[in-house]
């Protein structure tokens, strides 16, 4: 199976998406930090897409991440049995 290399990555979101996307209104993100977190993960989206075209280049398998379709959000796991978190 053939893949296609993506050359690039798509431009940085505007700072009005960049904003809307990480919620900055409910977490009271500045502009400083909304511009910071995006620039973080447009250079770690860079990263994995150098990875992936490496690893086509020199016919490497790219193994694919199933979805993940269980939603713990509604539900809480605890990590410990002690009160409070403390395990004892």
């Amino acid at each position: 199976m053939k893949h296609e290399i993506q050359r690039q990555l798509p431009a940085k979101p505007s700072m009005e998406v960049s904003k809307r996307l990480l919620q900055a209104d409910k977490y009271d993100y500045t502009d400083e930090e909304v511009s910071l977190i995006i620039d973080f993960l447009h250079r770690l989206a860079a990263i994995d897409l150098n990875i992936y075209e490496d690893a086509i280049r020199k016919d490497t398998p790219v193994i694919q991440i199933k979805e993940y379709k269980d939603d713990h959000s509604a539900k809480s796991i605890p990590i410990s049995q002690g009160q409070h978190r403390r395990t004892g």
